[in-house]
């Protein structure tokens, strides 16, 4: 662990945002001063940071639904201007963990603003890049501002942010995700199905409004032809839906009766429930699976 950087009083948007870069940089602190001697350390060093914002381009836009998109990020050294040959340099976190996008007003520059976007897995993404999804709302000072990013616009962020570690000692691992709270669950999927000596057996209810906010369904599809993982999509507003082959979707929220049924026979057998969608999303489920007498320290809340 290096000494973290000091951040720059000005960075701090003072919009109340969670959590703040002071706030962090004195948790940092605390944490380097704190360190034993026999801590092992890598070798690469992380191209963000949670104290200090780094510099990243806009390289890649796509369109994904009607109100989504898809945006990579490439990292620039201010020095170097990029930084592809930079051995030590690597983009470095979990999944599950998000990232903190600072943002402005294209009318006033002093209002400042902050946002958590939850990188996923992308191919052809290399150790320096990372991409988003993004639900664009019509009203909303973050989705205004990035309505208007062009390609090459250089964007700042930090993190990585959020405690969360994936455990292989789960039999059963039910992910519940409203909207786009499927991008920490997507990322947490993709990387237990890429470990061969992974035998947990993951389950997805999806939670969205109609077929058409389906968000990563193609490659969601994709991932059931793994043994070990199944998902069903649950849509509050649509009745009349086109399934793919063996697609399970339904035309209803998700009650309480799923959940019950999918753990009734698993709370013997080492069963791990991770949610994530807004907040009251999250109460809501966090309710519904306390409900189903899980113990609450299986669950965990994104």
């Amino acid at each position: 662990m290096e000494l973290p950087p000091k951040p720059d009083e000005s960075d701090c948007c003072n919009s109340g945002c969670n959590p703040c870069i002071l706030d962090v940089y004195e948790e940092q602190l605390r944490k380097y001063k704190n360190k034993t001697l026999n801590t092992k350390e890598s070798t690469k060093k992380n191209c963000m940071s949670l104290t200090t914002y780094a510099t990243f381009e806009l390289i890649k836009r796509v369109e994904h639904t009607a109100d989504t998109c898809l945006l990579t990020f490439q990292y620039v050294d201010k020095e170097n201007i990029y930084c592809n040959s930079c051995e030590q340099l690597h983009l470095i976190y979990k999944p599950g963990q998000h990232f903190l996008l600072k943002g402005h007003s294209y009318y006033y520059k002093d209002n400042q603003f902050t946002r958590a976007y939850t990188p996923i897995p992308v191919e052809n993404n290399d150790l320096l890049s990372f991409t988003i999804i993004v639900r664009l709302y019509e009203d909303g000072n973050m989705s205004r501002f990035i309505k208007k990013l062009e390609l090459n616009t250089l964007t700042l962020w930090r993190g990585p942010y959020g405690d969360f570690e994936i455990s292989y000692k789960f039999n059963y691992i039910l992910l519940i995700a409203q909207g786009t709270g499927i991008a920490p669950i997507f990322a947490v999927i993709h990387d237990i199905l890429r470990n061969e000596e992974c035998e947990t057996f993951l389950k997805l209810f999806f939670c969205c409004r109609t077929e058409r906010d389906i968000l990563l369904r193609n490659e969601l599809y994709e991932f059931s032809s793994f043994w070990n993982f199944s998902y069903e999509v649950f849509l509050s507003n649509e009745c009349n839906v086109k399934c793919k082959y063996n697609e399970v979707i339904h035309s209803n929220r998700l009650d309480v009766n799923a959940i019950k049924t999918y753990v009734e026979d698993k709370l013997n057998k080492n069963v791990q429930i991770l949610v994530c969608g807004s907040e009251i999303f999250n109460q809501d489920m966090l309710e519904k699976v306390l409900s189903c007498d899980v113990d609450r320290e299986r669950i965990f809340l994104f």
